[in-house]
């Protein structure tokens, strides 16, 4: 289905890496020979080293959405395998746990495993459990939950406790009785006696139970930080390897006959049923990756991430969510498609979530959307934004399927009466053949019709979900261009194409089945239709595309260090006309220096003036925002004015707590306007003028080179080769790379708002207002944050961090100006050694060059042009399957 890039992608990093290898050694060889020399052969050397240890590099995908929008479903599809639990086998979980799952391709396996080369019917996986103090932290927040609901001190009224009364009334309503512990501790205790067993005697309230007593509980700290590796044939096969081994005996042998799914899942298997004395260590998992065969990430450059449900109440969770993406290079969002055309709710959550990605984080060109469901069927009466042209069609097919039925409904009757006048036909009389013949006949006719009645039927619901999917892809695209032009404040602008996939899952699961006898599609009878092959040919393409694009820059990267060694070891002997051409040759790369600092110049001194802008911008925001801070906690005292153990909780941590974001609130504002516009679009549209303008001057250059080189007949042909292999926009093209990596790692921090500085500025007041307790606490509370936002000091709090956002603007713009500088100073040289020195040095023996020139043939230009065939080889076929 896929080009087979994975053995040639290794094959070519191994001859990349063993030819620079090679090379090092080489040079190593040739010694000290003389200042000038000296400092090449360092810089060569370096080059080298770097090569040779060159590997390939994943990109994440990150899959996103609110808990039960199908992200498990959707990627179990793409991978062709039941590698996630789903909503189907899962109960949903409350907890604020981070679980990231990482798929590997297989051949990139053996590289990031540092394992030996595993066969394709290898899997491996490996379980992280989290560090001893990230439980720690879980276990406070949890036991703090518990005691905002149900702790009672003297000093407290009923009245002061009612809403947790009441709630508890409720729920012994609601619940019968034998569903009520199980209902209360799945709400309030669930952590706590699934991960400590000897809990789960206690009734609700229990009481307060010791942090420090919890964390030396043998079974899990055991656990906590270890990590846990698992092989196997499949991904139902995978066993623990025995390397891996808790002190406690008895968990040894409840894990030894332990698979892989209590790592992913919170449902109890039959062995933890019976072993109830067993913690659940799905609840103490930090990551989990799975290494195996997937044909679509088999281009090794694609890693696919399902991270925790994103934009829930649950503020824990969304907020290591965002953390984590701040890491990844492709955001991947799915919803549900029956909100997505015309729920209000999904599309405010669309447009937040588009802000945010676009706004600061500056992933316009990073995203891409998932739409699940396409394979639930509906009827068109719920599709009111057909057109007539549509309602016509359908109104076909109905009538269609109508008289269809009518006439499987005839023919079943005919089939009957013949039945019933064959079975009463003597076997030989003369009419038995007859009604035998008829009978057959019909019963074809009748089957003929069913099937053309299930085709029918078939192709109406396909067409009803095109329908569908199209409203929804449609609508999508158009919040999408709403969006953009709010944030870009220009009408006329047009945003970069975004990828809408509308799929069913489970369609999807059903088709591939082997045995049509099993096959139960809902909506679809073609596996092209549910969308899912679609997607997984844009990731594998992505990836392939990846891939070939990092050989191709170590490959450009092997060939000017190639060409420049060489060019050093077959210099001519010194020549007055060869003196006359370096002159002519350096003067005009002289030339091109000074004009590229003039053209850096004018460019920073724009980019000085956007910073300057978006700080005047970002400070007049700072201030707008700064005097209704005080408003925001008032408003959240009152809310709160009965409730004093949630704002305690809520103080505790370190302002978001259940549907609660006091920093979301009090940062709501600052990028809004003219401020984000200056924040992400400016330095892009700048660099890549930058790099394309000076791009250009380096070709006029290397062109006047090779123009004034065809005067000296004994060295033309050497620099019209070797101008052919000297790419300046290659050369640049990283630096201007990282720099932008530079400002876009900076805009992730904030994480799409200044919530995440806030928070940061604020931990040490939240920690000292949670400490607060006895009579009159929620009232020093609420002055302290009310003191701690009047209106001075408020101004003065929000000046400071836009101070912090601009110091980290400017260390990033500074450290993309280095990324740029050492991008020129590479090609500077490579122009130099190349293009200008072009005397030899005497204090090289022939023996010496003879030997290097050899070298460069036999052992590195031969493996290295094989590289660029396999890559020709590669992009031709892949040009062809499009």
């Amino acid at each position: 289905m896929y080009t087979a890039l994975p053995h040639d992608a290794q094959s070519c990093y191994n001859l990349i890496s063993q030819i620079n290898k090679n090379l090092e050694r080489e040079l190593e060889k040739v010694g000290p020979r003389g200042k000038g020399y000296d400092k090449d052969l360092q810089g060569w050397k370096t080059e080298a080293h770097d090569l040779g240890n060159c590997k390939p590099r994943t990109r994440k995908l990150a899959f996103i959405g609110r808990t039960g929008a199908g992200k498990s479903t959707a990627i179990n599809a793409i991978l062709g395998a039941p590698v996630l639990s789903t909503r189907a086998d899962v109960s949903d979980d409350w907890v604020s746990l981070f679980l990231i799952l990482t798929l590997f391709t297989l051949t990139l396996l053996a590289r990031c495993a540092g394992s030996a080369y595993l066969l394709p019917s290898t899997w491996r996986a490996s379980v992280n459990f989290i560090e001893k103090d990230e439980w720690k932290k879980t276990l406070q927040n949890l036991i703090d939950d518990i005691t905002a609901v149900c702790e009672v001190g003297a000093s407290k009224t009923r009245d002061d406790f009612r809403p947790a009364l009441d709630a508890w009334d409720i729920l012994k309503e609601e619940c019968p009785n034998s569903f009520f512990d199980a209902t209360m501790r799945a709400m309030l205790m669930s952590l706590l006696v699934q991960v400590y067993p000897h809990l789960r005697a206690l009734s609700f309230p229990p009481p307060h139970q010791d942090v420090h007593a919890l964390l030396q509980h043998e079974p899990v700290v055991s656990i906590l930080g270890t990590t846990a590796r698992m092989t196997g044939t499949g991904f139902d096969s995978l066993e623990l390897q025995e390397s891996w081994q808790w002190s406690s005996r008895t968990s040894l042998i409840y894990l030894n006959h332990a698979q892989l799914r209590p790592y992913l899942t919170s449902c109890a298997t039959g062995e933890q049923l019976v072993i109830q004395s067993q913690p659940s260590v799905w609840h103490l998992v930090d990551s989990v990756r799975i290494y195996g065969a997937f044909e679509v990430l088999a281009s090794g450059a694609v890693t696919l991430v399902d991270v925790p449900g994103f934009g829930d109440a649950n503020k824990t969770r969304t907020r290591r969510t965002k953390e984590y993406l701040k890491n990844v290079e492709v955001v991947i969002l799915v919803a549900d498609i029956k909100r997505a055309a015309d729920d209000e709710a999904m599309h405010n959550y669309f447009e937040k979530f588009l802000h945010q990605m676009i706004a600061i984080d500056g992933r316009i060109e990073s995203l891409l959307i998932v739409l699940t469901g396409a394979d639930v069927r509906i009827d068109e009466d719920q599709l009111h934004h057909l057109g007539s042209n549509q309602r016509q069609i359908i109104q076909k097919m109905r009538q269609e399927i109508f008289h269809l039925g009518e006439s499987l409904d005839e023919q079943t009757k005919q089939f009957e009466v013949l039945f019933v006048n064959f079975l009463a036909a003597p076997n030989n009389g003369p009419e038995f053949a007859g009604l035998s013949e008829r009978l057959g006949s019909t019963r074809k006719m009748k089957d003929q019709t069913a099937d053309q009645l299930q085709l029918a039927k078939a192709a109406k619901d396909t067409y009803i979900a095109h329908q569908r999917s199209t409203r929804a892809r449609n609508v999508f695209l158009e919040l999408y261009r709403q969006v953009y032009i709010s944030i870009k404040q220009d009408s006329a602008s047009q945003p970069p194409s975004l990828p809408i996939f509308c799929i069913g899952s489970k369609d999807y699961t059903q088709l591939l089945m082997t045995d049509r006898r099993y096959r139960h599609p809902v909506v679809f009878t073609d596996v092209e239709d549910t969308g899912i092959p679609q997607l997984r040919r844009y990731i594998h393409r992505f990836g392939s595309e990846k891939a070939v694009s990092d050989i191709n820059v170590y490959a450009h990267r092997s060939t000017l260090l190639w060409e420049s060694i060489e060019s050093y070891f077959l210099s001519s002997r010194r020549d007055s006309r060869l003196t006359a051409y370096e002159d002519a040759a350096r003067c005009l790369v002289e030339t091109l220096k000074d004009t590229v600092d003039e053209i850096r110049k004018a460019s920073g001194a724009k980019i000085d003036d956007n910073i300057s802008e978006l700080e005047q911008a970002l400070r007049i925001e700072a201030e707008k925002v700064a005097k209704r801070s005080l408003s925001t906690i008032k408003t959240l005292g009152e809310k709160h004015k009965n409730k004093w153990r949630s704002y305690r909780t809520l103080m505790r941590r370190e302002g978001e707590w259940r549907s609660t974001d006091l920093n979301e609130d009090l940062a709501h504002g600052m990028l809004e306007g003219n401020a984000s516009r200056l924040f992400n679009d400016f330095m892009r549209t700048e660099l890549s003028s930058l790099i394309m303008d000076i791009s250009n001057l380096c070709n006029d250059t290397i062109l006047s080179i090779r123009n004034r080189a065809q005067l000296t007949t004994t060295i033309a042909p050497h620099i019209s080769n070797a101008c052919n292999y000297i790419h300046p926009f290659d050369t640049i093209k990283p630096g201007g790379d990282q720099y932008l990596s530079a400002i876009l790692t900076m805009q992730r921090e904030f994480g799409g708002s200044f919530k995440g500085l806030l928070r940061t500025a604020l931990e040490d007041h939240y920690h000292t207002v949670g400490r607060e307790s006895g009579m009159g606490t929620f009232q020093r509370m609420k002055d302290l944050n009310e003191e701690r936002f009047s209106p001075q000091r408020a101004q003065d709090f929000y000046t400071k961090l836009v101070d912090q956002v601009m110091t980290a603007v400017r260390i990033a713009r500074n450290r993309g100006e280095t990324s740029l500088d050492e991008a020129f100073a590479r090609l500077y040289t490579i122009l130099n050694r190349t293009l200008v020195c072009v005397q030899g040095d005497d204090q090289i023996c022939k023996v010496t060059q003879r030997h290097m020139q050899k070298f460069l043939y036999e052992e590195y230009s031969t493996p290295l042009a094989e590289v660029m065939a396999i890559m020709d080889r590669y992009k031709k076929c892949n040009t062809t399957r499009r």
